[in-house]
């Protein structure tokens, strides 16, 4: 897996390559943790390059979104893949995430009420 933090209009984004399994996840959590720790909202979560996750992967952004909301923050996953999105889908957890289908939406979705 490749963790990239970049930027898009001043909000901080992590994007992720590769597969997010049990051996990579705490990479991630490590990245994006630290991102928590300093109070980082609204976050995003470039899903576009991830080829497979596993629970482990899942658990990370579970811990994530509840560090995240702590504080009041905003958490946001794009571009998930069909296939990685299935898994969202099938523990429900796209109930719980904020999902866009691209940065552009994410990005809009913070001035919409």
């Amino acid at each position: 897996m490749k963790i990239e933090i970049a930027e898009y209009k001043g909000i901080k984004v992590i994007a992720l390559s590769g597969e997010v399994d049990m051996h990579t996840s705490p990479e991630l959590r490590k990245e994006m943790m630290n991102l928590i720790s300093r109070r980082t909202s609204p976050l995003f979560v470039d899903f576009r390059g991830v080829s497979y996750i596993d629970s482990s992967g899942i658990a990370t952004f579970v811990e994530g979104l509840k560090g995240i909301m702590s504080y009041g923050g905003k958490l946001k996953l794009i571009g998930i893949p069909d296939r990685i999105m299935e898994i969202f889908n099938f523990s429900k957890l796209d109930r719980v995430f904020e999902m866009h289908n691209n940065i552009e939406d994410a990005f809009n979705s913070l001035n919409s009420f």
